[in-house]
This record gives C-alpha cells, structure tokens and sequence, in this order.
C-alpha cells in the first residue's frame, strides 16, 4: 500500500518536478494539492510528527512547534506519575506512623499493610520518571524522528503493529523495527547502562505517543488528498 505521506517530499526543496512527464488521462496531485491538504490537517502533534518526518525541509524551519507539542503531552505524564509516587510515599508514612501510635508489636493486618504500602511505593517509583526529563526532551525526540525516518518494518509484525490480533510487543505496535538500547543510548548521548535504568521508559513512551499522533495525521492527511483527486479528475 502506497503510504500518501510520501507525497509530502514534493514540498522539499528540489529542482525535480513531480507534476509532468506522467502521460494522459486524468491529471494527477499537485504540488499544490498536496500543501493544500497538509493545510487542513490540524495543527498539533501529529502534524509535527508528520512534517518531521516526511517534510523535514519545512518542519526544520518550526521547529519549536514540535517541541511544544512534545512538552504538550510529556508535562500531565510527567506530573501524574510523579504525584502517583508521592501519594505512594504518603500512604506509607502515615500507615507507618498509625502503627507507631499503637505502641505495641504490629499484628499481622499492619504487617500486611505495610508491606502493600512498601511495594506501592516501589511500583510508583519505577514507573517515575527521572527528575531532569525536560533536560534530555530535545535530543529523545531527535532520536525518535530519526527511529520513526528509518522506515524499517518490524520483522515479528510485518509493519502491521498486530500480532494475532493482539499490539506487537517487540515495537510497541509502531510496526518499525525496535533500534537496540544501546544505539538509542549512544543517540540521546546517554550511557547505556544509564539508559536501560532511567531512560528507556521514558524513551518508549514517546516513541509510541508521537508515532500514534502521526498515524492519525496522516488518516487526516490521506482522507483531504483523496477528496481532492476525484473532483481533479471529474
């Protein structure tokens, strides 16, 4: 299937025109059909994704626009998982202080409490992202333009993002081949090590976030080209 995203490069700089030479019949997308249609689709997140990627000429020249986007959607994430900890954090200090005002040996239902108090708080702080997220934003979502550029097929998957019916586990249902931790470490210039522990979440997170709002963009996208083509060819 012909991915009409492709269409975006006609709006590259280039000295090749992609609107003669094609024979007779009916006319073809123009140049200015294609920007046309990039005009409707909503401004947002899928719409940078979506330039980045295929029209990194102009998207280049906006840059900003995909970085607000990104911290758009990052800064809720960032804030509920960080209160989720907190929270945790606060119900084990005030089960741990309820069973110091009994002044006795805890009995076993305080015993279990806390122990479910203590694997709640363990849970929320590996779900947490690391506190210096908005410092490493800009080059994790370089790495993931470049990672959703690449355009290579996820090999358990087929590029489908489903396996029997179900999201592939291996890309995070984005149908791209996963980029090994260590290259994606060595690309947000972060340790490996360092990137397995603190960063991998974080990075896969926004992989699967910007590659769903490209997605949509690009149904957008494809669904103004094709009610352009009919009428040009009427």
């Amino acid at each position: 299937m012909v991915d009409l995203r492709e269409m975006l490069a006609r709006l590259n700089a280039q000295t090749v025109r992609f609107d003669v030479g094609q024979g007779g019949g009916a006319p073809s997308l123009t140049t200015s059909d294609v920007a046309a249609a990039l005009g409707m689709v909503p401004a947002g997140l899928g719409r940078e994704v979506m330039e980045a990627v295929y029209l990194p000429d102009g998207a280049i020249r906006h840059r900003g626009k995909l970085a607000e986007a990104v911290l758009a959607i990052v800064r809720p994430e960032f804030t509920r998982r960080a209160r989720a900890l907190a929270e945790a954090e606060d119900d084990l200090s005030f089960s741990k202080e309820m069973v110091g005002l009994s002044r006795r040996s805890p009995s076993d239902a305080q015993r279990r409490i806390l122990r479910d108090r203590e694997a709640a708080v363990a849970l929320a702080r590996e779900q947490a992202w690391p506190k210096n997220t908005y410092q490493h934003l800009s080059r994790m979502v370089a790495a993931v333009v470049l990672e959703l550029t690449s355009g290579n097929r996820c090999p358990a998957c087929l590029g489908a993002g489903i396996v029997n019916d179900m999201g592939c586990k291996d890309c995070r249902c984005t149908g791209i081949e996963p980029t090994p931790d260590r290259r994606r470490a060595l690309t947000i210039d972060c340790d490996p090590s360092d990137y397995a522990k603190r960063w991998k979440a974080v990075f896969e997170w926004l992989l699967a976030e910007m590659h769903q709002a490209g997605e949509i963009a690009a149904c957008q996208f494809a669904r103004v080209l094709s009610e352009h083509e009919p009428r040009r060819g009427a």
